[in-house]
């Protein structure tokens, strides 16, 4: 009887164990986290691409200008976004929301990601139109990839 009880919780806990290692990640090089990883380390940061696309010193000082300008106005729009976003939700907690405030805060809201947009297509435009040769464009794709959403 003293060895039933003892074997009851000895095969609770190594049932609880096999189930632990059953449900755990597969070795990292099967896994598809470890692929993410790899595609992710895979990926260039702007200084790798600039590099790769062997630009002249005039051509790198005007990448760099036109990469400080955008970031300084989309630093600057997501913040007024951010405020407006707090505003929206001050309001959508009162009691009694205004709804002509609310439909206000959230054109104002959709104008500001309209700036957002627009300054990106302008940057972006600037960089593949003024900056760029033809060729160093096709090769800033390539080495994009599939649209990333991160400029120089």
């Amino acid at each position: 009887m003293v060895n039933h009880r003892r074997a009851v919780p000895v095969f609770f806990l190594l049932a609880l164990a096999a189930t632990a290692f059953s449900m755990a990640d597969p070795p990292a090089e099967n896994s598809a986290k470890a692929k993410a990883t790899e595609t992710q380390s895979a990926h260039l940061t702007w200084r790798q691409i600039m590099d790769k696309l062997q630009l002249t010193g005039e051509q790198r000082q005007a990448v760099l200008k036109n990469r400080h300008t955008y970031r300084r106005e989309m630093a600057v729009v997501e913040g007024q976004i951010k405020v407006k976003e707090v505003e929206l939700e001050n309001e959508l907690e009162k009691p009694d929301p205004d709804q002509t405030r609310l439909d206000l805060i959230t054109q104002e809201i959709g104008v500001l990601y309209g700036q957002r947009l627009s300054q990106k297509v302008k940057a972006k435009l600037e960089l593949e139109k003024k900056i760029l040769t033809p060729q160093q464009v096709d090769l800033l794709h390539t080495l994009q990839g599939p649209s990333t959403g991160e400029e120089l």
